[in-house]
């Protein structure tokens, strides 16, 4: 058994950035394309895009460096973009941690 929990950040009750969210940017900045994200989180480059432009309207500051150019182009998060994926996505995985060691604390006694 198992327990699972979701985390997300909000700015005038808009979430801004949630584990999948975060876990999309990091693909974008490992492959440089968010067409390469979007297949393999399985979406359209279009929805792609779409959560991206939500993100970075919400959190008020551009996420993403794109620089068109063929083989000298690519996607990548940009400095500021990349602390708050790094320092996001790494608290989730402590709470989800903390959360799961606490369950299990609290069960172990009924499974």
């Amino acid at each position: 058994m198992e327990i699972k929990a979701k985390f997300w950040i909000e700015s005038k009750g808009e979430v801004i950035l949630g584990g999948g969210k975060a876990a999309l940017l990091l693909a974008v900045d490992r492959l440089g394309s968010i067409q390469r994200a979007a297949e393999e989180f399985g979406m359209s480059y279009r929805h792609a895009w779409g959560v991206i432009k939500k993100i970075e309207k919400r959190a008020g500051f551009k996420i993403l460096d794109i620089k068109l150019g063929g083989r000298h182009g690519g996607t990548q998060l940009t400095p500021r973009g990349k602390a708050l994926v790094e320092a996001t996505d790494g608290f989730f995985r402590n709470l989800q941690t903390i959360v799961e060691k606490r369950f299990r604390q609290k069960t172990r006694n009924y499974f």
